[in-house]
């Protein structure tokens, strides 16, 4: 009995400790229910935890959605998930949803949109109206040339005389450009002359003439490099005499208006004339070779010199008003305040009469 006694403590104090251990082994669990609790339900917590915005509601709003898509896929039958698939790869999403989304997020958060660039505006397209004189064999040209040398001799109240000037050629993109074909000119917008050259293997003597007349002042754009392909089909004609006394419209234009880059005649008539030049593909890739050109072939090459005459004169005419504006502006305010208005960028194409302080 006393052995039994004795061993009675040391049992019980062994099954306090197991005991203890037990009721910590129930009490862990219940420490860690609310981190089970908190995986299981993320969305649910962090919409708790977190202040409830527009943003978080909308995040919530599409996790449900998911969710119940998600859910309606798993119970539909394969024949209806299959109709679906067939008809989403024949109606895709519109791409339109996602900027319609974009733009109204940033109207959200940045407030209201910016306005939409306005659209170019659109110019009236050239329409010649005067007479196209068209020849094509080397004694009618020589004649035509010879008839516009008398009427520029005529004018005796101009000095110079412009000339607009272009030529055409057929192109293609395995020989690359052909012979020069066709020279067109204007010395009045109300006719245009164009001369056909397939039939010629010399330029007329009196053509030449014309071109070399010293009131004579050729202009076109890119015209030098119209003449010196001009010299290289017909070495007849000598390309550096026309070179130094021609005039490149679009240099002229940048010197006038203080502008820059390369211009070309389309956007030299936008910028100066206010008009639009009609280059269909389809005529200025033309034939030009072919006798007789048709009609839109000679409208065509009429348009592109008499539209270049009538930019001449307006740039002449904004040279001679720059010049005034400016003479007059240096004998009111004097030298320096012309420098200083010049160095802000003022091109005087308008009037200025004082200098504002």
């Amino acid at each position: 009995m006393d052995k039994y006694l004795v061993k009675m403590p040391v049992k019980a104090k062994s099954n306090n400790v197991t005991e203890e251990k037990a009721t910590a082994k129930e009490v862990t669990p219940k420490v860690k229910m609310p981190v089970k609790a908190k995986s299981n339900n993320v969305t649910e917590e962090k919409l708790a935890a977190k202040e409830v915005t527009p943003k978080t509601i909308k995040a919530s709003k599409e996790i449900k959605e998911k969710i119940s898509r998600n859910k309606r896929k798993s119970e539909d039958t394969p024949e209806e998930t299959k109709d679906k698939e067939n008809a989403e790869t024949e109606n895709p999403p519109k791409r339109r949803s996602t900027r319609v989304t974009r733009s109204t997020r940033s109207m959200a958060e940045e407030g209201p949109a910016s306005p939409e660039e306005p659209s170019p505006e659109k110019l009236p397209f050239i329409k010649y109206t005067g007479a196209i004189k068209y020849y094509t064999e080397s004694m009618e040209i020589a004649a035509s040339a010879d008839e516009v040398m008398q009427w520029v001799d005529k004018q005796t109240e101009l000095d110079v005389v412009p000339m607009a000037f272009d030529m055409e050629w057929p192109f293609s993109f395995q020989t690359g450009p052909g012979k020069s074909s066709v020279i067109q000119i204007c010395v009045d917008e109300k006719c245009c002359y164009v001369y056909q050259l397939t039939n010629v293997k010399k330029i007329p003597a009196a053509l030449v003439a014309l071109l070399n007349h010293p009131k004579v002042r050729l202009h076109g754009v890119n015209i030098k490099a119209d003449f010196r392909k001009l010299q290289r089909d017909f070495p007849e004609v000598a390309a550096d005499p026309l070179i130094e006394k021609c005039v490149d419209l679009g240099v002229w234009c940048n010197e006038i208006c203080e502008t820059g880059g390369r211009w070309s005649l389309e956007r030299l008539a936008k910028f100066i004339a206010k008009q639009a030049v009609d280059k269909n593909k389809k005529v200025r890739m033309s034939k030009w070779h072919v006798i007789p050109l048709d009609e839109n072939q000679l409208m065509y090459a009429s348009i592109d010199v008499y539209i270049g005459q009538v930019i001449y004169r307006l740039l002449d005419q904004r040279e001679k008003t720059k010049l005034k504006n400016e003479t007059e502006f240096k004998e009111q305010n004097g030298d320096a305040a012309f420098k200083a208005v010049k160095a802000l960028g003022e091109n005087f194409l308008s009037k200025i009469n004082e200098v504002e302080v």
